[in-house]
């Protein structure tokens, strides 16, 4: 230990007598040990540690799939079932989110939040910083006549809404129009799921409803997660037994909670995020290699000068091992200064990361933060790192040939061009790894330039768009469709309103609602074993406002009220998967729809297909079209939920208030959300794949800056090498215009090589990068060819300034100095 502490009280000594080259070094092992740092802090919150509820392993997530493979969650009758029948299971909870209109204050908020079973915070093993939880019976499940008007609110809302008042407890808050009385705060960090939820009520069920299937199911294992898996699928197997009208042909499976987080974590909408997060990791990887090549060539071209030093101590008697640890230790001791920067640094970028990276980029139930784990791993980092970019010039360093050394350190001795030749080899991997993270961000901005030229199938320009929500507690359907057409009445009359339709849903949002369907030509089948499909109301100028193509057929008119036959439209992916060889238009659907403000369906009804509309791009732009059926909203208020869309003549913020103040006039106490220009809903649609083109871009520009600085490093220090050589090749006639051509030529086949190597790792790429793209191939041949030639323009760019400093080398003056 004494021989280690000397070694590094030496190392320290010599470190501060280069200071440029010391601070350049921990400054270039700052950027990549930092980077690397915080993109592991997002692996642990996303990938290692994404739960971080008590006894994580435990907590594992029930599905049904319905008799076409497709996820859903639990209809009420069968979460009852399962609670019942389930031993695998110590607990099983109930989850559904949902949204609240909080009144009674100066101005009504909209606040997201759930409707769960009284166990659910329980089952979790959190607890309030104030109050209490829900008590078993207080969703009234077990017995209704102890189901109670309760909430327990987040922290944010308490803070914001109630100022932190500590004598919260017991006071009423009114949400969709009902009193709860508030018993308790949870912490500032709970979060299930989803980050904004802020209040939670005990959820009301219909025992006898097996149709609806509306609940996230959450369980706490007792067992081994297959075997719940396999008593779970028998489970399943049985009710569809005893219910084959609501559960012939579905299944049941169970999935590790943590798993089933990090499969939806950076892309919630297609589930690979992990693949997206290892392209990141990967990346911030490859910067930290390039930034050790880089290191290694300082450290090289460092050790050429202290060549006289260790000879000097290899002739005293000084072992080449001994000297090989000094060197190791003086790497490893920046290294561990440049990873000290690197927290710092990592500190930072986590700190500033919420300004910067879009809210819902994330699906965890773990904040990003630095904690122990991350700084061990960066001192792991650091050390490995040390080591890495330090052995080369240690054993480079340690086999001089001594006696030429000590004779005339100045000569280009073996030794010399050894070092060359390492410098070369790790400026040519320096290039290699530069194009891969080159042509990577080349590719994401291209498909990212694609995805804003895809076919939406409608035009979201000059469009204003609102969220409204009516409370079953104060609207019933009909009340609500007087104040929907009442609002519609006033806001077309606004000055700048060209014309304004309403709708359960909106383009480029995820569908909220898939109703069972069956075609009345077909033979008959139960509900359960029914496909579904997206299902959205819309008033008649909905395909008018947002300029939808109308592609056979005939839209919505004020006739397809609720006196007359049902009707519906469908998209393009409808009628190809269900009318393949066939117009659609004549046809009828036999269909089961959402009732208003209830978890069931109505009876059977039998719409006929008047329309097809063109398929209209949802949140995920890369996802194929799902197919949707749009009903009048005349002949079905469903939704407590409606969009309206205005399309105006001005831009859509000059009438946003307007529009505001005529629906507040109709109901003052019914909050306005999510008001903005449908072109913002457009752009945030692609907040994710720019924010991850942006850091791989970052990265990509890093890897550039660091391989031509390499180039520029080798070729500068080989011309100052060559200095009496080149002096003698001039002496002698050769031009400058040869010497010049022959140092680009020399720096120029190290980054022919380097691209080469790129090219091939490019390449093997391709496969990881190919399920994050949209519209471009992995391998594009003309983004391959661009980023070559960008890295051989810097390179050439690199080779220039020590090649014409080659050309002006003094013959007498160099002659003279040898």
């Amino acid at each position: 230990m004494g021989s280690i502490a000397q070694d590094i009280r030496f190392g320290v000594r010599i470190l501060l007598r280069s200071p440029g080259i010391t601070l350049t070094v921990i400054l270039a092992l700052m950027l990549g040990i930092g980077a690397n740092s915080a993109m592991f802090s997002i692996v642990d919150a996303l990938m290692l540690h994404p739960v971080r509820f008590p006894d994580p392993s435990t907590l594992a997530m029930t599905w049904d799939r319905d008799a076409q493979g497709v996820q859903r969650g639990a209809s009420s009758a069968e979460f009852l079932d399962y609670r019942k029948l389930a031993k695998s299971f110590s607990d099983l909870a109930g989850f559904r989110a949902g949204t609240f209109v909080v009144s009674g204050g100066d101005r009504p908020t909209q606040i997201t939040g759930a409707f769960v079973t009284a166990n659910f915070f329980h089952l979790l093993g959190v607890k309030p910083v104030l109050g209490r939880t829900f008590l078993p019976d207080e969703d009234g499940i077990d017995n209704a006549a102890a189901a109670s008007k309760v909430a327990v609110i987040g922290y944010r809302l308490w803070q914001e809404n109630f100022g932190g008042d500590p004598n919260i407890l017991g006071r009423t808050i009114h949400l969709n129009a009902n009193s709860y009385a508030i018993i308790g705060v949870m912490p500032p960090d709970f979060q299930f799921i989803w980050r904004t939820h802020q209040v939670w009520t005990p959820i009301a069920l219909d025992r006898a409803n097996r149709d609806y299937h509306f609940l996230i199911v959450i369980g706490r294992l007792r067992t081994a997660l297959p075997t719940a898996a396999a008593e779970m699928s028998q489970v399943a197997r049985s009710l569809a037994e005893q219910y084959p009208a609501s559960s012939r042909g579905w299944t049941n499976e169970v999935v590790d909670f943590r798993e089933w987080i990090t499969s939806r974590s950076l892309q919630v909408k297609n589930g690979n995020g992990r693949t997206r997060l290892a392209l990141l990791f990967g990346a911030v990887g490859l910067t930290l290699l390039i930034a050790c090549a880089n290191v290694a060539t300082l450290l090289l071209a460092r050790s050429a000068v202290r060549s006289r030093e260790i000879a000097l101590r290899l002739s005293l008697g000084a072992t080449r091992g001994r000297l090989a640890r000094q060197l190791l230790t003086e790497s490893v001791v920046l290294s561990l200064a440049g990873g000290a920067a690197g927290l710092a640094l990592a500190w930072a970028l986590i700190r500033a990361a919420p300004a910067v990276v879009p809210a819902d980029i994330t699906l965890s139930a773990t904040p990003i933060a630095l904690n122990q784990l991350a700084i061990f791993y960066t001192a792991i980092v650091s050390i490995v790192t040390g080591v890495l970019f330090g052995l080369a010039p240690a054993l480079t360093a340690t086999r001089p040939d001594v006696q030429e050394t000590l004779q005339d350190s100045s000569r280009g001795t073996t030794s010399g061009r050894g070092r060359e030749r390492m410098r070369q080899i790790l400026v040519t991997a320096e290039i290699g790894l530069a194009l891969i993270l080159v042509t990577s961000a080349g590719l994401m901005i291209e498909s990212l330039r694609r995805m804003y030229a895809i076919d939406l199938g409608f035009d979201p320009q000059n469009v204003l768009t609102l969220r409204l929500f009516l409370p079953v507690g104060k609207y019933d359907a009909a009340h609500a469709f007087r104040f929907h057409q009442e609002a519609l009445r006033r806001i077309a009359a606004l000055p700048g309103v060209e014309s304004v339709a309403a709708s359960s849903n909106l383009p480029l949002q995820q569908h909220t609602m898939e109703v069972p369907f069956d075609l009345s030509s077909a033979p008959p089948r139960d509900m359960g074993e029914r496909p579904g499909a997206g299902y959205v109301s819309v008033t008649a100028e909905f395909f008018r406002t947002l300029r939808i193509p109308i592609l056979r057929g005939r839209g919505f008119t004020d006739q397809d009220d609720a006196s007359s036959p049902p009707v519906v439209m469908v998209n393009q992916a409808f009628a190809r998967r269900y009318f393949p060889n066939e117009n659609p238009v004549g046809n009828h659907l036999v269909l089961n729809r959402p009732i208003f403000g209830k978890t069931g369906f109505e009876d059977e009804i039998h719409p006929e297909i008047v329309g097809v509309i063109a398929n209209l791009k949802e949140a995920d732009l890369g996802a194929d079209a799902d197919p949707m059926i749009y009903a009048p909203h005349a002949q079905h208020v469903w939704n407590q939920v409606m969009w309206f869309a205005v399309r105006t003549r001005v831009h859509p913020g000059a009438v946003a208030e307007a529009v505001r103040r005529e629906l507040m006039a109709i109901d003052k106490e019914q909050p306005i959300d999510q008001a903005g220009a449908m072109q913002q809903s457009f752009d945030l649609s692609f907040a994710e794949p720019r924010f991850q083109m942006q850091i791989m871009s970052g990265f990509a520009l890093l890897a550039l800056i660091l391989a031509v600085v390499g180039i520029y490093g080798v070729n500068s220090y080989a011309v100052a090498q060559r200095r009496h050589e080149i002096g003698v090749r001039m002496a002698l006639g050769a031009t400058p215009g040869a010497v010049l051509a022959e140092v680009l030529g020399q720096g120029m086949r190290l980054a022919a090589i380097g691209i080469a190597i790129g090219m091939v790792g490019a390449i093997a790429a391709a496969s990881a990068l190919r399920s994050v793209l949209v519209g471009i191939s992995a391998t594009d041949p003309l983004t391959l060819a661009a980023a070559s030639l960008t890295l051989a323009a810097a390179a050439a760019l690199a080779c220039v300034i020590p090649a014409h400093r080659a050309t002006r080398i003094d013959p007498a003056r160099a002659l003279r100095d040898q």
